[in-house]
């Protein structure tokens, strides 16, 4: 896939700046392992690990009008994907010295130095809660179990008595409601990321 793919570049890029989910697919599918293998000199958590990817394939495709400008893709991709690891762990150092009422001086002087999340990605998660506080009140509450607390759709169905199959499209339904949401406040976001963003349990 390499060669074909490093040859094929320039049009993938034009057909995502046009708007084409499934290049970008190709795109994410191509990139993301090379990515998720170089962050972890982080010694991120994987946890930590996808919240840094995640923020930064958001980023490609809300500039993705921008792609075909960029010379060198890796490195881009990379530089964006370092700053958003090195604000997670400025995150955690904040939280953990927060515990700790001895370093509290230090923890105010440090609090400012932590980049403000990007609006469009603030926004973007400010309309994904609006969505799920709009949806029906079994929806909601099979969505937050599955998000929020972790539970696999197994584990929902028998917490609410339902079957596993029942479960797992009513996941699919939220998320439906969430990318219909998301386009109508002019955030179309491509399926496979708002897959992975927001139903990694599924």
């Amino acid at each position: 896939m390499s060669d074909n793919f490093l040859n094929n570049e320039n049009a993938l890029l034009q057909q995502i700046a046009s708007g084409d989910e499934q290049a970008f697919g190709v795109f994410f599918s191509y990139y993301y392992p090379q990515l998720f293998s170089l962050v972890h000199r982080f010694t991120l958590h994987d946890e930590d690990v996808r919240e840094a990817l995640q923020e930064t394939f958001l980023q490609v495709w809300l500039q993705r009008d921008e792609l075909t400008e960029i010379r060198e893709m890796r490195g881009w991709l990379l530089r964006i994907a370092t700053r958003q690891c090195r604000a997670i762990l400025r995150k955690n150092l904040l939280m953990l010295r927060s515990e700790h009422k001895a370093y509290e001086d230090v923890f105010t002087a440090e609090q400012s130095t932590v980049p403000a999340e990007p609006t469009t990605v603030a926004e973007i998660m400010r309309l994904v809660r609006d969505a799920v506080q709009q949806m029906p009140d079994q929806r909601r509450r099979i969505y937050q179990l599955s998000r929020e607390e972790g539970l696999k759709p197994s584990e929902i169905a028998a917490r609410l008595s339902l079957s596993v199959s029942t479960v797992k499209n009513t996941l699919v339904t939220a998320l439906k409601q969430i990318r219909q949401h998301l386009a109508n406040a002019g955030y179309p976001l491509p399926w496979l990321l708002l897959y992975w963003m927001f139903s990694s349990r599924m």
